[in-house]
């Protein structure tokens, strides 16, 4: 099979994850533990190859991929070493990427000139651009959408940053005859999914909800970010969950505390009250424990695969159809039961 060839957007403890989890699956061929998906299409983990990515920090502008992915704040467990790669982190625009407090501590700003982008995308031959930019970077996710379309490259929006649920985006891609999938990825099994089953178990059941707390805590650069720019963060999450309640019930609260000990480990408590027969009281809690960024690279090494398929098959329109599935905010909400039946119907369809 041909490789899948991708660009990366902010090298950070999640691309530290993914290209670790490309490196295991390649030396592991056998091993499907932890693959909702060992193959989609004939597309294989191992098939996904990194051929550029981008950055600001100092730490990492000018190394290899499989490098500066050791560089900086970067802080996950370890899945496997890395595969030698060619591709180098380039210099990227700053705009909105890191906030003042940022600056010094987590990221050390590169003097370098910001990169050619869309060059850089044509001359590496990119077929999919993966945006993990820190999130609140809007205008970061914006200029990097603009510069795959030029270079012809699909795009997937892996923060809560609005783009796939804006149909002028959408149209930018599909008129390209290129994929575009977000918003906002959800995690292989993560907080947001748990939640949402309880939830409509409750709904199933005929309980009426008066509360829904979801607590995140974690240690890394994006828990620290996320203490200055959580609102897009929260929006996304509350809106994934009030599909599943009745007009009501009370409304969900999420909110993300940084621990001050770095850390890719996250603890999320979930809360869940309501009244059952009679209006008497039943509680829920729930606690996940996890390696955040490992547990969303589960996701993208899917949707990178899924992305490339449909341009293959020429359905570059379905995209909107396996968002569901991979993103917590996609064009249209869907459960995650039916997601997961519309995306293995696409595949099932394609092969």
């Amino acid at each position: 099979m041909k490789k899948i060839n991708v660009a990366i957007i902010g090298v950070g403890s999640f691309t530290k994850a993914l290209v670790e989890g490309v490196a295991f699956y390649t030396k592991n061929p056998k091993d499907i533990t932890g693959l909702a998906h060992p193959l989609i299409g004939k597309y294989r983990v191992a098939d996904i190859n990194f051929v550029a990515a981008f950055d600001v920090d100092e730490r990492k502008v000018g190394k290899k991929l499989h490098e500066a992915i050791y560089a900086g704040a970067n802080v996950t467990k370890k899945i496997a070493d890395p595969l030698v790669y060619d591709a180098v982190v380039h210099r990227g625009p700053t705009l909105d990427g890191v906030v003042d407090e940022m600056k010094g501590s987590f990221v050390i700003e590169s003097e370098s000139p910001v990169a050619n982008i869309v060059k850089i995308l044509k001359n590496s031959k990119t077929d999919i651009v993966v945006n993990l930019a820190p999130t609140g970077s809007d205008q970061v996710t914006y200029f990097y959408a603009e510069a795959a379309v030029e270079a012809g490259c699909s795009f997937i929006n892996c923060i809560p940053t609005p783009l796939v649920t804006i149909p002028k985006w959408r149209a930018k891609f599909e008129n390209k005859k290129l994929v575009l999938l977000g918003d906002d990825t959800k995690s292989q099994l993560g907080a947001t999914m748990l939640n949402r089953f309880l939830l409509s178990l409750l709904k199933m059941r005929g309980i009426k909800v008066t509360k829904s707390e979801q607590e995140n805590r974690g240690g890394n650069t994006d828990h620290y970010n996320l203490l200055y720019r959580a609102q897009t963060k929260e929006k996304s999450k509350r809106e994934a969950l009030t599909k599943f309640l009745d007009t009501d019930d009370a409304k969900p609260t999420v909110t993300f505390h940084y621990t001050g000990e770095p850390s890719g480990h996250k603890i999320v408590n979930l809360k869940i009250e309501g009244e059952i027969f009679g209006r008497a009281p039943i509680s829920i809690t729930s606690v996940i424990e996890d390696e955040i960024s490992i547990n969303g690279a589960g996701t993208v090494v899917d949707a990178i695969r899924v992305a490339k398929l449909l341009v293959d098959s020429g359905r570059q329109k379905e995209a909107s159809r396996v968002c569901p599935f991979l993103m917590k905010s996609p064009p249209e909400q869907m459960s995650d039961m039916e997601a997961a039946v519309a995306f293995d119907k696409i595949l099932n369809s394609i092969k």
